[in-house]
């Protein structure tokens, strides 16, 4: 042979005399004249630089080449021999393509031996593997067309995305979601978000659902763009580098007007998964488990199969299509995992009452909302009716603790099932007390099934004034008002167990005693007004919306027997009948002719007045007796804590004001009562223990106080 060519099907060059671009001899050139040797010394190949070439292997190592070309390039083989191989490619596609118009229709055949070759040997040698891949650029981009590209990448490499982004911008198609997220990908100028590398499913699968919902079928690039530019530098050290271009195939990752809406959504998906990326660092055994559903975007939670489907199963079979279900918080732990069988942490009841809420079903008690945590015995499962809030609203307390006291009315009477006709009665009543709270949406499901579950627990009178000092003068009105209708409800006789019980709670709401009677009376006979409501603006309520006529007072008139009149001190409740603000004139028709007042009647009670407040002034204001000093003025102290100093147990009454706070809210409320946080709350926390057996305020980044261990501690 006086020259070297490419044996048809072969795909490789024999021959005694081939000279490569810089004038030496052809690497790839298999030379018959050259010594062959079988042997069994291990075949040792040369490296990847000018040093590789046929001429320059061992006479084992040309025979091991032969073999291997011979069997059709599929036997095992060392990767040099197999870079070898790429040298005659590459001199195929770069040099013979100048002068032999058979190479372009050898492209494709070329491209597929080369894809074929890259996964049988490149995984074990990364020279071979970056030579195949910057090969596989080239033959994709020499014969590339410029029609409509595929529905999904087959080769997700940077040149094989631009070519088909080039494409749908050419055919002024829109890019679907899997091309868009190749292109973010690829992009030189782009690094790839964390949640993008941490979480690659979840992020592929949320970034597909909101690329659809904001872009339809996709976003249509721009077609304005320069031209896909190449520059290859071949693996053979006989060929130079080459610059290739494509000007028909517009290079959109040198355009950016296109991608800018495109990296906004990668962005925004990968803030979503932050969270759970988070969560997934610390915990890696919890993909895919119940735990980590809460912070999961609410596109990637399946309800319908895996556990969470399991759960939503479990959730509706007890409730059985009815709105409330009355269980025992003990089967949670067949599939929730907690440290303690007997009690759920705060965090640990919290991550589950928030994968409940996402599948539409809450729970009472919720810590969340200012109730014990979940230990086994009786709860209330009940259907959130719409997307609820994870923390309670601004009334919502005060609607809590005024279920508290009714469950106190009710027990005067007995045990009440909350399945029974009275229960059944109680808790529909709850409808009117959260319209006169005016609750948050969502919130009066709520409290119906706060009240159902404290229907089943034991409710001590003496701890509600810890749970009713942060309600307003009007909540304790409404409070008033509406466990009369309790109690008219649960027992329709009203005997005297329920008047006294009645009747400590309004001790303890700090509500007038004497009220009781008559409001029982007024509810017994179907009378009385009716429940009073918090005005929309947030501001006390008028005088005429809060209808109380044993608080009324009467006015003077001439015909009154003229004697000392006795005034009971106001307790700035909005309670009795509204005075009208102007008195009617005979003349409209609305009242009667002849009502007035005796002017000269009230102008000597206005002197009477005047003379008493000189006197008490005078009285008041004189000097104290000789030899006693006055008695200094005294704050009430705050109720001792046993286990506690006083800084520390005032520290606990401030904490008792508020279901949960957050860390930096802590740590200033510990400073400004002079102790140290972290400390305080160890000691607290110790105390809580061996009082109550459990920790009292729970927590990290937000601080939860349990108040049932809060109640011991302050009882």
């Amino acid at each position: 042979m006086v020259g070297g060519h490419v044996i048809p099907g072969g795909l490789f060059y024999v021959g005694r005399h081939l000279s490569s671009a810089s004038g030496a001899i052809e690497p790839a050139l298999i030379n018959p004249d050259l010594r062959i040797a079988v042997s069994s010394e291990r075949c040792v190949v040369p490296g990847s630089g000018p040093e590789l070439a046929y001429h320059l292997l061992s006479p084992v190592a040309r025979k091991a080449y032969l073999d291997w070309l011979a069997g059709g390039r599929r036997t095992e083989i060392a990767s040099g021999l197999v870079l070898l191989f790429c040298f005659g490619l590459e001199r195929r596609v770069l040099l013979d393509g100048d002068d032999d118009p058979a190479v372009h229709r050898e492209l494709p055949a070329l491209a597929a031996e080369s894809r074929r070759l890259l996964a049988r040997y490149g995984a074990g040698s990364t020279a071979l593997r970056g030579a195949f891949d910057h090969l596989l650029d080239l033959l994709e981009l020499l014969t590339a067309q410029r029609d409509a590209p595929e529905p999904r990448p087959t080769r997700a490499t940077p040149m094989a995305v631009r070519i088909a982004v080039a494409r749908f911008a050419v055919s002024s198609t829109p890019v679907p979601a899997a091309w868009a997220r190749a292109w973010i990908h690829h992009h030189p100028l782009l690094t790839p978000r964390q949640s993008e590398r941490d979480c690659p499913a979840e992020f592929a699968r949320l970034f597909t659902l909101r690329h659809h919902d904001r872009f339809g079928r996709g976003v249509i690039p721009a077609d304005d763009g320069p031209g896909i530019r190449l520059r290859y530098r071949p693996a053979s050290p006989g060929l130079a580098t080459t610059l290739v271009c494509r000007p028909d195939l517009p290079d959109l990752f040198a355009e950016p007007r296109s991608l800018r809406v495109l990296v906004g959504l990668r962005d925004e998906v990968a803030a979503a998964l932050d969270p759970y990326r988070r969560w997934l660092a610390r915990f890696p055994q919890g993909r895919d488990s119940l735990a980590a559903v809460p912070l999961l975007p609410t596109e990637l939670i399946d309800t319908r199969h895996g556990r969470l489907g399991a759960v939503r199963v479990w959730a509706e079979r007890h409730l059985d299509g009815q709105p409330r279900a009355l269980l025992d918080s003990g089967e949670f732990w067949r599939f929730w995992s907690a440290a303690n069988p007997e009690r759920m942490a705060a965090d640990e009841a919290t991550a589950l009452l928030s994968v409940l809420a996402r599948l539409g079903f809450g729970v009472e008690p919720d810590v969340r909302f200012g109730a014990a945590t979940l230990t086994p015995g009786p709860a209330v499962l009940f259907r959130l009716g719409q997307p609820a809030a994870d923390r309670p609203g601004a009334t919502f307390p005060s609607a809590a603790a005024i279920a508290r006291c009714a469950a106190a009315v009710v027990s005067a009477t007995g045990p009440v099932d909350p399945r029974g006709p009275a229960g059944i009665a109680l808790v529909a009543g709850t409808v009117d007390l959260a319209a006169a709270l005016r609750l948050a949406p969502g919130e009066d499901l709520r409290l119906a099934a706060r009240l159902s579950w404290l229907l089943t627990t034991r409710v001590d009178i003496e701890r509600l004034a810890r749970q009713t000092t942060m309600m307003t003068a009007a909540e304790r009105e409404i409070a008033g008002h509406y466990l009369v209708t309790v109690a008219v409800t649960v027992d329709p006789v009203v005997g005297p167990a329920t008047v006294s019980v009645l009747t400590r709670v309004y001790r303890v709401l700090g509500l007038q005693p004497d009220f009781v009677f008559h409001r029982l009376h007024e509810r017994s006979t179907g009378g009385g007004p009716p429940l009073p409501r918090l005005p929309a603006n947030g501001s006390p309520p008028a005088s005429d919306r809060w209808p109380s006529p044993e608080s009324s007072v009467e006015i003077l008139g001439a015909d009154r027997v003229d004697e000392p009149v006795t005034i009971q001190t106001g307790d700035g409740l909005p309670n009795g009948y509204a005075l009208p603000w102007a008195t009617p004139s005979a003349d409209d028709g609305r009242t009667p002719a002849g009502f007035r007042l005796d002017q000269a009647l009230v102008s000597k009670k206005v002197a009477e007045s005047g003379t008493a407040a000189a006197l008490l002034d005078a009285i008041f204001e004189a000097e104290p007796a000789a030899g006693h000093d006055p008695e200094p003025q005294v704050a009430d102290p705050v109720h001792p804590v046993p286990g506690l100093d006083q800084a520390h147990g005032t520290l606990l009454h401030a904490l008792a004001a508020r279901p949960s706070w957050s860390r930096e809210e802590y740590v200033s409320l510990a400073t400004a009562h002079g102790v140290m946080p972290d400390g305080a709350l160890d000691l607290l926390n110790e105390v809580a223990i061996d009082t109550a057996g459990a920790p009292v305020v729970e927590g990290d980044a937000t601080l939860t106080v349990a108040n049932d261990v809060l109640m011991e501690l302050l009882a």
